[in-house]
């Protein structure tokens, strides 16, 4: 095991303890970092740029041709779409490792019993990271996944769904046997009389302990939501910091399946400037931040996962695009780079939602955030609108590319989100705090 010098406040650079074993507790890439919610940092726009017009600069910033450039500008109506092969090696699904590890770093000293509280929460964005993390968390340390009870057993309050949770027994404290999860509290309950019972008394006996130590996921919105029925402890609470340009920019880069001498180029389609090239002159760490991607960070107001959905979407290719050309450019070890062009266009159909939008159409999606997803039963049982009335909203809205499916749960789309989230907030209903 390799040695390395302690820093005054016990751990390293990216928050892990500097004396741990590395087989235990890796070490956590720069990007990924847990911290308690209320020091979450909306990413700020390059200077030249005003919030308000944020993304309008962005799109036009594609637009803009620059003189300077020695690449010419690509005729975006020409670009075609790349392969799902192809851009699975482009930007692949996030691998879960990396913010694990960095969650491995935020929980250390609750994890190894220096931190006697029985539970900590873990509170993400929708489209981000942790309803696919805490799972995988789970299994890296043999803990036991609580799946959520059926809605109507949230409806009836039933408390006997509690039973399912395995307390510590005297002498098993330094095992994780007793270690549960709930991946996703947003599927607890329903905003309804009925529905708030079973919350209440999972988070009561939580926080006192009376279910053993246990990890508690929760969406933004129904953490938001929540918060006004119980004092949730939102200064201990864990969320990932915001992905500005800079992070942003080290996740793109690190994402990218890499090819042996092959570099690959992302410019924009309007000037042909790179935007980001992988491999660089480094490990990505140094990388600037390119603009567009400042931007990009800005608008996705830090979401990592709705910022690599819209990168993804804006990725193209030239038609007769049949291969990759060899340059020596730039060369390490003699070696010789074979380069490829991806290019980034800003003609994304991103649904927008006119400010015209009925009253109705913004209850159904306030309640479909506040759920993290409803199937179509319980969003009409939910809503003081009609069946037919609902299901007609829904059918508008996923036409629009404003909700899809996942499961049996109608969901607002990733591209959707910022839309979505804007009209309801200047409509003054509850949002998160992101």
């Amino acid at each position: 095991m390799s040695t390395h010098s302690s820093p005054t406040n016990g751990r390293d650079p990216a928050g892990n303890r500097a004396d741990t074993p590395s087989n235990q507790w890796p070490e956590t890439p720069s990007y990924w970092q847990f911290v308690p919610v209320g020091d979450y940092q909306v990413p700020a726009l390059p200077a030249r740029g005003a919030m308000s017009e944020a993304w309008t600069q962005f799109k036009r910033a594609l637009r803009r041709i620059d003189e300077e450039s020695l690449q010419p500008a690509r005729k975006e109506a020409q670009l075609r779409a790349l392969s799902e092969v192809r851009l699975s090696h482009l930007v692949p699904p996030v691998d879960p490792n990396d913010p694990a590890d960095a969650l491995d770093g935020a929980l250390y000293d609750w994890m190894t019993g220096h931190d006697e509280r029985p539970v900590r929460f873990v509170v993400g964005q929708p489209h981000g990271c942790y309803p696919q993390l805490l799972p995988f968390w789970a299994r890296r340390h043999g803990a036991r996944l609580i799946d959520p009870p059926a809605p109507e057993t949230v409806l009836e309050g039933d408390l006997g769904v509690l039973d399912r949770f395995e307390v510590d027994r005297p002498g098993t404290r330094a095992g994780n046997g007793g270690l549960w999860v709930i991946p996703d509290l947003a599927h607890w309950y329903l905003r309804h009389p009925e529905g708030l019972r079973l919350v209440r008394a999972l988070l009561a006996r939580a926080e006192t302990g009376e279910l053993g130590r246990g990890v508690i996921g929760c969406d933004s919105w129904a953490w938001a939501y929540l918060g006004h029925l119980w004092p949730m402890p939102h200064h201990d609470a864990l969320t990932a910091q915001g992905f500005d340009g800079t992070r942003l920019t080290r996740l793109l880069f690190h994402q990218i399946e890499r090819q042996p001498h092959r570099r690959v180029h992302f410019r924009n389609a309007a000037n042909g400037q790179d935007i980001l090239a992988v491999p660089s002159n480094g490990n990505g760490n140094g990388v600037t931040a390119h603009p567009e991607l400042q931007r990009l960070a800005a608008h996705c107001r830090g979401n990592p996962g709705t910022a690599l959905t819209y990168w993804r979407e804006s990725l193209r290719t030239e038609p007769d695009d049949g291969g990759v050309t060899a340059v020596e450019g730039e060369q390490r070890n003699d070696d010789i780079f074979d380069e490829e062009d991806v290019w980034v266009t800003n003609q994304l159909h991103e649904p927008i939602l006119p400010n015209e939008t009925g009253e109705d159409v913004a209850l159904v999606l306030h309640a479909l955030l506040l759920h993290n997803g409803l199937a179509t039963r319980w969003l009409a049982e939910l809503l003081p609108l009609a069946r037919d009335v609902s299901l007609a909203i829904l059918l508008r809205l996923t036409r629009a590319g404003l909700v899809t499916r996942r499961g049996d749960r109608h969901i607002v789309t990733a591209l959707g989100y910022q839309s979505v989230r804007s009209l309801l907030q200047r409509r003054d209903y509850l949002t998160d705090s992101f």
